[in-house]
């Protein structure tokens, strides 16, 4: 739990207090495990758009703002990822997600639907405590102690288990995975992915948790030229019968690249100054 422990000595003071990110061109293990907690987090965050558009029908909601869909995609990643107390490396890619908004220079963001970086640092660890407020006693400290994490918590559980979730015997759709090629000197980032078995990882807990009713790929690629590069997404691509809808994550390696590059500036710092 180095991580952890670094990460944590910061936390108080960045909250409400995001660093700009620099390049660090830094490559060790703790930046390794940083970035890919962050990534980690993206992409589920993404699997939460998928999950919303195949079982639940959210992502159209009449009531529903774009702000309210990218929320609720963030808490079902983060439900998705729920460390428990004695798993200190899910507590540490858990954190690093927590790390990574507050690291967001909130000035590039612009006409966006999700709440400020900050926000979406504090709603994480909001739920991680809610979950097991005992063994997360340390949040407590930076948590509003008029917000009823435990309750936000059991009550997105319960709709997971309710709405989502499917436990019957029979399997759904299969969750393909691609790699494309890297190009703009992105290969360090393929490699990184790769090793990192994001992908992997969330094709499993995919197909084990959840009846999957469509074709589904999760796909990395180059992004630049071809969508925005700096953030994952999420993409339904229509069929003219929509039973053959075909429901797309896309991973982009310009994202995993500069997060590579930026590591864990301003995290370090502060654990220098302590």
């Amino acid at each position: 739990m180095q991580l952890f422990r670094a990460l944590w000595v910061c936390l108080a003071v960045a909250l409400f207090a995001a660093p700009a990110l620099a390049d660090t061109g830094r490559r060790d293990a703790e930046t390794e495990s940083f970035v890919r907690g962050f990534v980690r987090f993206l992409a589920y965050h993404e699997a939460g758009h998928l999950l919303m558009g195949q079982i639940a029908n959210l992502n159209t909601h009449p009531d529903w703002s774009a702000a309210d869909r990218e929320d609720y995609a963030d808490k079902l990643a983060t439900i998705l990822l729920q460390p428990d107390a004695d798993d200190p490396d899910g507590i540490d890619e858990i954190i690093s997600a927590v790390a990574g908004w507050l690291q967001v220079d909130t000035s590039l963001l612009e006409n966006q639907p999700h709440a400020p970086p900050q926000d979406r640092a504090y709603d994480i660890l909001c739920l991680v405590y809610g979950s097991d407020p005992a063994s997360f006693a340390e949040f407590e400290e930076i948590l509003d102690p008029s917000s009823d994490c435990t309750g936000l918590y059991q009550a997105m559980r319960e709709e997971m288990d309710s709405v989502f979730r499917d436990y019957g015997d029979e399997m759904g759709h299969s969750v393909a995975i691609v790699y494309g090629p890297p190009t703009g000197g992105m290969e360090a980032a393929r490699s990184f992915l790769i090793e990192s078995q994001v992908a992997e990882d969330l094709k499993l807990d995919l197909e084990a948790d959840f009846y999957l009713t469509h074709r589904t790929t999760i796909q990395a690629m180059s992004c630049a030229g071809k969508a925005k590069p700096d953030t994952f997404y999420f993409d339904t691509v229509r069929a003219p019968n929509p039973e053959n809808d075909h429901f797309v994550i896309t991973l982009c390696y310009e994202m995993i690249d500069a997060r590579l590059k930026y590591g864990m500036r301003g995290f370090e710092d502060e654990e220098d100054q302590n």
